[in-house]
């Protein structure tokens, strides 16, 4: 269990998320990625699943927040993934 949070200044092309809990035990965090007035993306890899298969566009109004809360329940091979906030 967690928060995170960053200032995305850069395309981010590698996302590790590392010590997930044991197969079997619930997993979270929540991540917090604020903008810096440029349009980014994430490369979210095969482990993150987002509902539908489609990860959401980043704000990119400098100053707003984009919340997503990351679960897992298999040691981390998958991160189900929801927006809890955006452009906030």
């Amino acid at each position: 269990k967690g928060a995170f949070s960053s200032i995305v200044d850069a395309n981010i092309t590698t996302l590790t998320i590392s010590n997930p809990p044991a197969s079997g035990t619930l997993g979270s965090f929540l991540l917090q990625l604020t903008a810096d007035g440029t349009a980014r993306t994430v490369t979210w890899g095969a482990s993150v699943k987002w509902p539908g298969g489609l990860s959401p566009v980043l704000s990119s109004t400098n100053g707003k927040v984009d919340t997503f809360a990351f679960l897992t329940v298999d040691a981390g091979t998958n991160w189900y993934v929801y927006t809890v906030g955006q452009n906030s």
